[in-house]
């Protein structure tokens, strides 16, 4: 068995994303050994192909970056004697001599060569080892099933986001980053895009379908941990919508509001809001998995006001300004940039404050109509 550097790595993608299927599309969420067998192998290798595709890029900036003592007398010797042929990589396993550096290691090393300046991308490939090692090294039972799910999606948000240009560049496994025709490239050979389960059997499908189409199942899950206070806002923002100051102020304006309460309390936050002169404005609204963060925005992608359920507070934007696709990578705290650019303001959760938000708001939309 022969592998490149790369080619190992697609490897244990391949393993891990096997496996993640299995619990993920399985028919219930109900903790069991078979699934938490499954997260466990999932785990170990996306962690392991983690560690060489950044590896896999790295050599293409820097040869010598992956390993310990670049500058020593072994590996010089050995890149002199590097041709069509032979690789540092391959030239070194022979001698067996060597050294490369370890997971942590790579992602500073990664962050350091490529510029990479995205703390979410840090964290998250940081908390992937973690939780790796936690779980493979102490058997704890150190999180719950919606948090490991979050692990996967936020793993597969870096790949999909924030690598996928440089791992489709590669030349020896490019190929299965951007197949998606009806015939797509595996590490096993041609396949049909869809399996006889009809999941996805591409790369670049599935973790689009995993973030984008499921961004939905992912906010769902995640509301009955109670741990994110998504329940919490859900409630007041039915206190808000049936407040009678709240429907004073849309009567005042002549403004209509399809939510309803049973929709809010299912976490279902998208609605219309109908003006006179038939003008009426789709409000959506978008899940960040990673910073537990809810964002309404019309149909536009123009922000209203974005809720960081954690902190229990949410940024009301007075200026127009979009938030990134969910097939595009996040800024960094966006809020808080806007915040200082004065784009937004900070307001404690509070129905007060949310009745505030949607008056500025329809006030707004009023004077531009």
């Amino acid at each position: 068995m022969k592998f490149t550097l790369s080619q190992n790595g697609i490897s244990s993608l391949s393993i891990a994303i096997e496996h993640f299927k299995k619990f993920y599309y399985s028919e219930s969420t109900k903790r069991s050994s078979e699934i938490d067998e499954e997260i466990k192998i999932s785990l170990v290798f996306l962690e392991n192909a983690m560690e060489l595709l950044l590896k896999s890029v790295l050599i293409t900036i820097d040869e010598t970056s992956i390993y310990r003592c670049p500058e020593s007398k072994r590996i010089q010797k050995a890149k002199s004697l590097v041709n069509k042929e032979n690789t540092l990589a391959e030239i070194l396993l022979k001698s067996g001599n060597f050294k490369t550096i370890d997971y942590h290691e790579v992602v500073d090393k990664y962050i350091e060569l490529t510029g990479e300046t995205s703390k979410k991308f840090e964290h998250i490939l940081k908390q992937l080892s973690y939780v790796r090692n936690s779980i493979t090294h102490f058997g704890l039972d150190i999180t719950s099933y919606d948090e490991i799910v979050l692990l996967f999606f936020n793993t597969f948000d870096v790949i999909y986001n924030y690598l996928y240009d440089k791992l489709s560049s590669l030349d020896d496994i490019g190929g299965y980053f951007t197949s998606d025709e009806m015939i797509v490239n595996t590490i096993h050979g041609s396949k049909f895009l869809f399996s006889e389960d009809f999941i996805y059997n591409n790369i670049i499908d599935l973790l689009d379908e995993i973030l984008v189409d499921n961004n939905e199942y992912i906010f769902k899950l995640r509301a009955n941990n109670d741990n994110t206070k998504i329940s919490l806002f859900s409630n007041l923002l039915v206190e808000t919508i049936e407040d009678k100051n709240f429907k004073k102020m849309l009567d005042f304006h002549n403004i209509r509001m399809s939510a309803s309460k049973e929709d809010v309390l299912n976490h279902n936050y998208e609605f219309n809001l109908d003006f006179s002169e038939n003008i009426s404005i789709e409000v959506l609204a978008r899940y960040s998995p990673f910073y537990n963060a809810t964002v309404f925005m019309n149909d536009g992608a123009e922000i209203m006001f974005i809720v960081l359920h954690n902190e229990s507070v949410f940024y009301l934007y007075k200026e127009d300004v979009t938030y990134p696709e969910l097939d595009e990578r996040e800024d960094d705290d966006q809020w808080i940039i806007d915040e200082r650019n004065n784009l937004c303001e900070k307001y404690n959760l509070s129905k007060r404050n949310l009745i505030k938000a949607f008056e500025n708001y329809i006030k707004k939309q009023t004077e531009m109509s």
